[in-house]
């Protein structure tokens, strides 16, 4: 590759990377897109595919620029994404009444603006036809169905139309000379930069210091199954307990025997429905989770047990302890810049994300809201946050 200087040096392409360099590049900069593998190789290629309300009042804030941020996404003429023209509707389900109850009446109380609304028996099926009896359900106004990789690819596409160099296949390193970043380090070559940002999902951290003393984002593995339904669901389903897995150590399933880590969902966009998920500290075998998936999907949607699997996949998503993602400058290193830590919300939050990052690494004087402020990870005493170069 050419080692011309860049104004930006982004390192990732998945959802807040691609639309980071997109951003970044609709603002006069130029900048140089390096990922190690493919564009949407993470998470943000392999989820399950819903664009949807993270019910917290930080990442809300997230989700409904994002909303605006992705109609921009499709007046720019992309047509393999679309996001809809309204929400599919999510239904939280559960075999237990005393999930839901309690659930509904709680964002009644929150949330009034997405219409919670306890569903049950006939109703239910009316609804819901493709769902089991003997459930129970609050909906909510969310939830708008997306093929999996078509936001990030679509950013990718847009960001190269705006002059972005996009290089794939190579890692990038780290470039610091006393407590500034001067670029990264592609294929033993410096592309001197004025900032970097690093948005590389659950491998940021081994980025921005590959010792691992600055540590405040997991792996948190899925394992998703790609099903064929003659009859799939209109609405995005969810298990009602499902939140609770995504705490550290949490498992809403503890006493299940084979359903330990797995939790209920199903997103269908156009033809492809994604049946998930599970939530797993380490790097699981796809095959054997992937049929637990589909068994216990099978226990809500009694047509997932005779259904074609057509495609197994699992990836790693970016948790950070709090839940919530690091955004803005990287303490003590100046012109370092960070936007990871998404959790499952990456589709659900990144754009806007990658708008703070993208005003942040051209004017040091962007407010960052303190729960997304990386410097709420401080860096232990004595120890920088990158190595020296």
């Amino acid at each position: 590759m050419s080692a011309g200087a860049a104004d930006v040096v982004v390192i990732g392409a998945g959802i807040v990377g691609t639309a980071t360099a997109a951003m970044l590049a609709d603002r006069g900069a130029s900048v140089v897109l390096v990922e190690s593998e493919a564009v949407a190789a993470g998470a943000s290629g392999r989820n399950s595919g819903v664009v949807q309300h993270p019910l917290d009042p930080v990442l809300a804030d997230l989700h409904r620029e994002t909303l605006r941020l992705y109609r921009d996404l499709e007046a720019d003429g992309d047509d393999d994404f679309r996001l809809g023209d309204a929400p599919a509707g999510l239904l939280y389900v559960s075999t237990d009444d005393l999930a839901v109850r309690p659930l509904a009446a709680a964002l009644a109380e929150s949330h009034p603006e997405l219409r919670p609304e306890l569903v049950e028996d006939d109703d239910l099926q009316r609804l819901e036809p493709a769902l089991a009896r003997g459930l129970v359900a609050c909906r909510l106004a969310i939830g708008y169905p997306v093929a999996p990789a078509s936001a990030t690819r679509a950013y990718a596409l847009l960001a190269e139309r705006r002059g972005v160099r996009v290089v794939v296949g190579d890692a990038a390193r780290l470039a610091v000379e006393d407590d500034r970043v001067v670029g990264v380090t592609v294929r033993g070559r410096l592309v001197p930069a004025a900032a970097v940002v690093v948005a590389a999902g659950p491998w940021t951290p081994a980025i921005i210091d590959p010792r691992g003393v600055w540590q405040p984002i997991r792996a948190l593995w899925g394992v998703v199954a790609q099903v064929s339904l003659d009859a799939p669901p209109r609405h995005v389903l969810e298990e009602a307990e499902i939140d609770t897995t995504i705490e550290p150590g949490g498992d809403a399933h503890k006493e299940r025997g084979d359903d330990r880590g797995v939790s209920f969902s199903l997103v269908t966009a156009g033809e492809l429905s994604a049946v998930g998920s599970t939530f797993l500290d380490d790097e699981p075998e796809t095959a054997p989770w992937a049929a637990r998936v589909v068994a216990h999907a099978a226990r809500f949607v009694p047509a997932i047990a005779t259904a074609r699997v057509d495609a197994t996949r699992r990836c790693a998503r970016p948790l950070s302890f709090d839940g919530r993602p690091l955004v803005g400058a990287v303490p003590g290193v100046a012109g370092l810049f960070v936007a990871a830590g998404h959790g499952p919300w990456g589709i659900s939050t990144g754009p806007a994300s990658a708008r703070l990052v993208a005003d942040a690494a051209l004017d040091p004087a962007t407010e960052i809201p303190p729960a997304l402020d990386p410097a709420r990870y401080p860096v232990p005493p004595g120890a920088a946050p990158v190595p020296p170069s």
